[in-house]
Parts: structure tokens; sequence; C-alpha cells
């Protein structure tokens, strides 16, 4: 894996450019005209549709959602919506207010240490652990004591770029552009108040009062690693609980809206979960680690199973899944960020590339028949 060093070079915003190295030459005019034909197949699959953005969760590996989408920029596709949990929920979030690709880049390339985001010690699970663990004997257990890092530092980390890109931290309905987070409501956590948990989709149309840092603290809050977001009397936890790409979610909002627009529409799903992979012991030694990784692999029959609900193309909605290939980069790991952007970038460009750009989607779906059980079995002869 190349080091920060070794990529100090590389930059976005300087893209595309051919060769992609160093001395790389920023292409424009024809030459760029000539390398966007390398993906009019995709884009003229998606002439005359409507253009949805679907972004996962994935932890630090957000940085691979600002390459996708300066890809997506760089091609001229025209995006109404995002949808975002987790940590697409965090990058979606941003770009819908307002923030352009290269200030999103640069933020990442901002974080130098885990403790900007994630407070004192980030790194020392451990002694965070037994911290807690004093303090919830001392004092009446509490929802809000349950993560091993506090959600609320990074939160004012959040509404800090907010105010100095946005100049303030806007509300669900004063976004520039369409966004929708999801997020798991556990209610209230009281005994007597026979509740059941459900999906929460926090938008323009449905929660235009809710500020846009408190949206994506409740779609981030991840069970274990961070204290459950509080919103009024309720509490919510990542929403990867429930929807790690929010595919369902956007094949909902066509439903509603189809009778009024009559578009058919296309999924741009930018996955960053479970690879398949066994994971290496360095990799899951803490427990947020293990639980990054045990949540990645609940989410993945999820998304198998969203695939074949809402691939069907002749019903009038795709998807066009896109996975980077990921190497491992844990919660604390920021120093692989450069890397992730890096990295996103080429397997974009790679898989929408030619006639290929299907190709994620169709591997995928066939996996999830077999990992589902979906397979039509035959019958056996009498």
């Amino acid at each position: 894996m190349k080091t920060r060093e070794e990529l100090s070079w590389f930059s976005l915003m300087r893209q595309p450019q051919e060769p992609l190295a160093p001395e790389g030459v920023p292409l424009d005019g024809g030459a760029l005209d000539e390398w966007r034909q390398r993906f009019r197949p995709f884009l003229n699959y998606l002439r005359r549709k409507e253009v949805v953005v679907a972004l996962s969760g994935g932890g630090m590996a957000m940085a691979c959602h600002v390459s996708v989408l300066r890809v997506l920029e760089l091609l001229g596709v025209p995006i109404s919506r995002v949808y975002g949990t987790s940590a697409g929920a965090v990058v979606g979030g941003l770009y819908s207010a307002g923030m352009s690709t290269a200030e999103m880049e640069q933020m990442m390339l901002d974080i130098r240490s885990p403790d900007d985001l994630f407070g004192f010690a980030a790194r020392l699970p451990g002694l965070r652990l037994m911290t807690g663990a004093v303090v919830r004997t001392l004092t009446r257990p509490s929802l809000e004591q349950s993560g091993i890092y506090s959600r609320s530092r990074i939160e004012e980390y959040v509404e800090g770029l907010m105010n100095k890109y946005l100049g303030g931290v806007p509300t669900m309905g004063d976004l520039k552009s369409d966004f929708a987070c999801l997020a798991f409501d556990i209610g209230t956590g009281r005994p007597d108040a026979g509740e059941m948990a459900t999906k929460k989709i926090f938008s323009r149309e449905r929660t235009p009062d809710v500020r846009l840092d408190d949206a994506i603290g409740a779609s981030m809050s991840i069970p274990g690693a961070f204290t459950p977001k509080k919103l009024g009397d309720r509490f919510y936890i990542d929403g990867g609980a429930v929807e790690h790409l929010p595919i369902t979610t956007a094949v909902e909002d066509w439903l509603a809206r189809r009778r009024r627009f009559g578009k058919r529409q296309v999924i741009i799903a930018v996955d960053l979960g479970y690879s398949g992979a066994a994971p290496l012991e360095e990799t899951v030694c803490s427990p947020t680690d293990l639980v990054m990784y045990s949540n990645t692999i609940q989410s993945r029959a999820i998304t198998q199973y969203s695939l074949q609900r809402c691939h069907h193309p002749r019903k009038g909605t795709s998807v066009v899944l896109i996975r980077p290939k990921l190497f491992s980069i844990r919660l604390c790991e920021i120093e692989k960020i450069p890397a992730a952007l890096y990295t996103a970038y080429e397997n974009t460009i790679e898989q929408l590339s030619g006639q290929r750009f299907l190709e994620r989607t169709e591997e995928e779906m066939e996996r999830g028949t077999r990992f589902l059980g979906l397979e039509r079995t035959r019958p056996r002869g009498r």
C-alpha cells in the first residue's frame, strides 16, 4: 500500500490525467472529450433516466466515496438525489449541503490524528473501555454511556467543517440538493414504553427542521463503538443495522415519485462493505475492529437481498454497483486515507469504463442467489 508521502503528488482535482502518474498532465479540451469516450456505454445507459447515488457505511473508508463522486463529476453525471448510511451519510450530507469534492478531499487529508475525530487515546480502545466501565459502575446505567467513543466529539468536528466551508449548519430542509440518510430508531429506552424499533429516514420531505449534523450523528452511531444519538426523547443507532447500502430506500422513494415524473431510475451504489475475505488477525485485534467486521458481514446479506429486489431494468429501476477494492482500513487508521482516495479513483474508472459497468451488480446478485439460498432447484426425477 502506498504511503501518504508516496501519494503526495496525487490529487482528485488534478484528474483526469493520462498516464496516472506524478508527471501526468491534466486533460482538457479534446483530450478530455476523448477520455470521456471510454465511458460512453455507461453514460448512454443513464440517458433519460433519473440518476441517484447511494453511499454505504464503511468507517474511515468514506474517503472512497469522495473519489467516486469526483469521477461522476468529471463525467458530467446529473445526480438528482443522494442517499447515505453512516460514513455515506457524512460524505453525502456534506456534498448535498454544498461542499465541493475539492473541499471534501482536503477535509479528508487534513485529518492528522484519530484523536481529532474520536477523542483522547483513540487508538487505545482498551483504555477507553476500562474508563467507561468505571463510569458505568459509579453512575446509573444509560444508553448515553454505552459506546467506547463519544459520538459528540465527531459531531463537533463535522459541525466545525460546516461552519468553515458552508458558513453554518443547515437543516435538512435547507440543503442545496436532495439528500436522505438512514438511522435505526430504538425508542426511548423506557421499559414501560412498549415500542418497536424501526428504520428512520431523515430527508427534506420527512424531517425538514432536523439539523444536518444531528441526522448524520444518528446515521453513524455504530453500536458498541459510539454512543446512540438522542433526538428529543428517542435514541438512534447506525443505519447499517437495517440498510448498509440504501438502495431499497432509493427504490421506495422512486416508486412514490414515479406517478408524477414517469422516469426510469438508475442507482449508482457505492458499496464499501464486506468483500468476502477472511480478516487478518492484526486487523481485528481491538473490540471496535471486530464490531466493524461483524457488522459488515451482516450487512452483506442485506445488500445482496436488496439487489435482488432493486435491480430490475425492465421494470424501470436498476443498480450500477461500484465496489472499490478495499484494503484493510480500521476506524483509527487515518494514515491510509490518501491510499483510499487513490485506489477508489482508479477502481471507479476501471469499473465504469467500456461495456462492463454492470459486471459488479451481476456478480453480486449471483453470489447473493447462492448465499441466500434463492437458487432454483431442479425437481428430482420420478
